[in-house]
Protein backbone atom coordinates (compact mmCIF):
# COMPACT_ATOMS: atom_id res chain seq x y z
CA UNK A 1 0.00 0.00 0.00
CA UNK A 2 2.75 2.44 0.93
CA UNK A 3 4.57 1.71 -2.33
CA UNK A 4 1.44 2.62 -4.32
CA UNK A 5 1.14 5.92 -2.48
CA UNK A 6 4.78 6.68 -3.22
CA UNK A 7 4.29 5.83 -6.92
CA UNK A 8 1.22 8.05 -7.21
CA UNK A 9 2.98 10.88 -5.39
CA UNK A 10 6.03 10.61 -7.66
CA UNK A 11 3.86 10.52 -10.80
CA UNK A 12 2.02 13.62 -9.64
CA UNK A 13 5.29 15.40 -8.83
CA UNK A 14 6.70 14.63 -12.28
CA UNK A 15 3.57 15.82 -14.08
CA UNK A 16 3.17 18.97 -11.96
CA UNK A 17 5.50 20.98 -14.19
CA UNK A 18 3.39 20.14 -17.24
CA UNK A 19 0.19 21.16 -15.47
CA UNK A 20 1.61 24.44 -14.24
CA UNK A 21 -0.59 27.30 -15.38
CA UNK A 22 -3.44 25.09 -16.54
CA UNK A 23 -5.61 25.61 -13.45
CA UNK A 24 -7.29 28.88 -12.61
CA UNK A 25 -9.92 29.99 -10.15
CA UNK A 26 -13.39 30.54 -11.53
CA UNK A 27 -15.14 33.68 -10.34
CA UNK A 28 -18.78 34.55 -9.84
CA UNK A 29 -20.04 38.07 -9.49
CA UNK A 30 -22.99 40.37 -9.29
CA UNK A 31 -23.84 42.24 -12.50
CA UNK A 32 -25.67 44.92 -10.47
CA UNK A 33 -23.11 45.97 -7.85
CA UNK A 34 -19.89 44.44 -9.23
CA UNK A 35 -18.89 42.21 -6.31
CA UNK A 36 -16.67 39.21 -7.14
CA UNK A 37 -16.12 35.90 -5.34
CA UNK A 38 -14.34 32.64 -6.04
CA UNK A 39 -16.79 29.89 -6.97
CA UNK A 40 -16.65 27.42 -4.08
CA UNK A 41 -19.81 25.40 -4.68
CA UNK A 42 -22.01 24.32 -7.60
CA UNK A 43 -24.71 26.83 -6.59
CA UNK A 44 -23.96 30.44 -7.57
CA UNK A 45 -26.50 31.88 -5.14
CA UNK A 46 -27.55 35.48 -4.58
CA UNK A 47 -25.52 38.62 -3.97
CA UNK A 48 -25.25 39.43 -0.26
CA UNK A 49 -25.17 43.17 -1.04
CA UNK A 50 -28.23 43.63 -3.27
CA UNK A 51 -29.94 40.22 -3.64
CA UNK A 52 -29.39 39.86 -7.41
CA UNK A 53 -28.56 36.48 -8.90
CA UNK A 54 -24.83 35.91 -9.26
CA UNK A 55 -23.32 34.97 -12.63
CA UNK A 56 -20.13 33.24 -13.72
CA UNK A 57 -17.61 35.89 -14.73
CA UNK A 58 -15.57 35.54 -17.93
CA UNK A 59 -11.92 34.67 -17.53
CA UNK A 60 -9.72 37.77 -17.80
Amino acid sequence: MFEQVVEVSEAFRQSAQQMQGSLHMALKGCPQCGTKQVIASPDLGLCEECGSELAVLPRE
